[in-house]
């Protein structure tokens, strides 16, 4: 009985051994891994943008008006000058109708004025005529003191008569010329009635309709210059910190397929503007201007996807961002696999983008990390890699 009890008890021991042997030597925990590798770092703002166009004109109305001709279409090309709308404007019809019918009036009366000056003209040449008689007749004794003094007082009223009638005719001249320079400033205003494209482009935008009462400032056409395109896209007030005029931004879209295109940051607006977003969430953005020079097959109004490099590492050491951790007290570090077994080593990091950490310090090319940081594993945790 003694000896079965001894021989129990050291198979025991031998089995108890063997399977703390099998647990040393085996695969230990399965996790996932990944070497440090040296790559580039792209920081990006990321968000939504607008196709539009970048040159682009709208045009509104002037004046209260009706509008009694639409001869184009939205999205019709159209070329410089030609006939977007043609309004009617009543009340200026009136006016343009009254000082014409003015302005022949102030031109018979002038034309009256010169008859009528012309005429005073030849009873004055009479008027001195005789004068000149009389005088040489009382210079002779044929005729007395009140003939002589009448044939003056002619002369007198008849230069008085072509006086008051320069004024006359200078006053219808001075009524003309007043009415003229009207009719030109209502003529011109009659002009605005017909809506002309100012250059060559697309009709984007034409709210008006046929028979519609149009007030000033309605807008009535917007014709943009069809391959000139652009990206406006509202950014975070908060990301824009990072964001300068000329850098580098890539361009996707459902309509491009595969295909990203390229654009830089022209033009930050100078204040932000307050949006709701999709969720209802109140945000302060401001606009930028996105430039794009090869459009592909974009459209004004089409929505992309913009992303703005804001700064960027080469040939530096990464790892994915999940693989680092932050400690309690602030500290960066990672979980380097060492002859298997966990090892927790601080880091120095630098950059980030949306997938990729820089690796600063603290490890070297090709060391294998526990990729998922946040797993709970102590200190010299056996484990097998698993890539």
């Amino acid at each position: 009985m003694k000896r079965k009890k001894i021989f129990y008890v050291v198979t025991t021991v031998l089995a108890t051994l063997a399977l703390a042997a099998w647990s040393y030597t085996g695969s230990g925990k399965e996790v996932e891994t990944v070497q440090a590798r040296q790559g580039s770092i792209i920081r990006s703002v990321v968000d939504t943008g607008y196709v539009q166009a970048a040159i682009n004109y709208d045009i509104h109305a002037t004046q209260s008006a009706r509008v009694v001709e639409v001869p184009v279409e939205t999205g019709q090309t159209v070329g410089k000058g030609q006939t977007l709308a043609v309004l009617e404007n009543l009340d200026l019809a009136l006016q343009i109708s009254d000082v014409n019918s003015r302005i022949s009036q102030a031109e018979a009366a002038a034309t009256g004025a010169r008859a009528a000056l012309e005429r005073l003209q030849l009873e004055l040449k009479d008027a001195q005529e005789n004068l000149a008689r009389k005088e040489a007749l009382f210079q002779a004794g044929a005729v007395g003191q009140v003939e002589l003094d009448q044939a003056g007082l002619r002369v007198d009223t008849a230069r008085q008569n072509i006086n008051e009638q320069n004024s006359t005719l200078e006053g219808a001249l001075a009524q003309g010329t007043g009415l003229n320079n009207s009719l030109q400033q209502l003529s011109a205003k009659e002009g605005q009635l017909v809506i002309k494209s100012p250059a060559n482009g697309i009709v984007l935008t034409l709210p008006v309709k046929q028979e519609q009462v149009v007030n000033p400032g309605a807008l009535l056409v917007n014709v943009a210059a069809p391959d000139q395109l652009e990206v406006k896209a509202d950014i975070l007030s908060d990301d824009l910190a990072d964001i300068k005029i000329g850098q580098k931004v890539t361009i996707t879209a459902p309509v491009l397929g595969q295909q990203s295109l390229a654009g830089e940051v022209k033009k930050i607006y100078p204040q932000a503007e307050e949006k709701t977003s999709a969720l209802g969430v109140i945000q302060r953005r401001v606009p930028i201007i996105i430039s794009l020079p090869d459009p592909a097959n974009l459209k004004p109004g089409f929505e992309v996807r913009v992303s703005i490099e804001t700064m960027t590492r080469q040939d530096v050491l990464v790892l994915p961002r999940e693989a680092v951790r932050t400690r309690a007290d602030g500290q960066k570090e990672v979980m380097v696999v060492v002859n298997k077994h966990i090892q927790h080593r601080p880091v120095k990091t630098g950059i980030s983008d949306q997938e990729n950490i820089e690796i600063a310090g603290g490890l070297t090319t090709d060391e294998l990390v526990i990729r998922d940081g946040s797993l709970n594993l102590t200190e010299k945790t056996r484990i097998k890699a698993a890539n």
